[in-house]
């Protein structure tokens, strides 16, 4: 992906986070799964990115099993009961844990090329890929620096973290009130620091005569599309439009537990 055009890399991920989306089964969303594990893995992911979707992919997952399981209304009952107060029925069907369990695997799938995409992809490949999918240059380069922003807060928050570690204040010392008193103060230097950053990009743009609304911005170099990457993005969305007729419009809707949902 790294020498293939931004706008191709791009695409190819939105058709990949499509594909959860159409099915709603978790024996087929745990294929899709394998198998974008199999193309991240070839493709190559850093440690630290494991231990991150681990975490947010693993959390993110749990929690949507737990939330839809309890609130899905079709299929045989295991066990039914209603919300105190509000005396909301809720209960668990047949059909529910399997719609859980996909909820579930659908987060995970989405998480990971997301991910994936976030952390491979640097911020001017991002913005050339929006632009060359017809998003404003003004506003795709905005997201750019956005992403840019982002380490820029990552690295002051360290410096502000260890220059109050000098100063004898631990963040993991004491209990939850005493903690978030002194989390407050490194998030008040850190806002007054990145209000004073974003002051300085604003003069920056402003000096360079940067207008949202100026078709004449372009980016000084871009990459052009090979024929290879046509041909195998119009393949992939030939594909993404099979599935979906087999999955949505399909009479029998393989791989979809309830028709009438996403």
């Amino acid at each position: 992906m790294r020498n293939t055009h931004p706008s191709y890399a791009l695409l190819v991920f939105v058709l990949l986070g499509l594909l959860p989306f159409l099915f709603q089964d978790p024996r087929a969303l745990i294929i899709l799964l394998a198998i974008n594990i199999a193309l991240i893995a070839r493709l190559g992911w850093e440690r630290s990115m494991m231990k991150a979707y681990v975490l947010v992919g693993g959390i993110g997952s749990c929690f949507a099993v737990i939330t839809w399981l309890p609130f899905t209304n079709v299929g045989t009952p295991y066990w039914s009961s209603t919300i105190p107060l509000i005396h909301y029925p809720v209960q668990i069907t047949d059909v529910g844990v399997l719609w859980a369990l996909g909820m579930g695997l659908r987060l995970a799938n989405v998480a990971l090329l997301s991910m994936y995409y976030v952390f491979t992809t640097s911020p001017r490949e991002i913005a050339m890929g929006l632009r060359g999918i017809g998003v404003p240059f003004s506003i795709s380069y905005l997201l750019s620096l956005i992403f840019r922003f982002i380490p820029l807060v990552k690295n002051d928050l360290a410096i502000i973290r260890e220059a109050q570690m000098v100063r004898g204040m631990s963040t993991s010392e004491g209990n939850v009130p005493e903690r978030i008193r002194k989390y407050s103060y490194l998030l008040v230097p850190l806002i007054f620091n990145s209000l004073k950053r974003v002051q300085l990009i604003a003069n920056a743009l402003d000096a360079k005569g940067f207008r949202m609304r100026n078709s004449q911005h372009r980016f000084y170099r871009s990459k052009r599309w090979k024929k290879t990457e046509v041909i195998k993005l119009v393949a992939g969305i030939c594909i993404v439009a099979a599935l979906f007729y087999i999955a949505r419009l399909h009479p029998d809707h393989i791989g979809v537990l309830i028709p009438g949902r996403i």
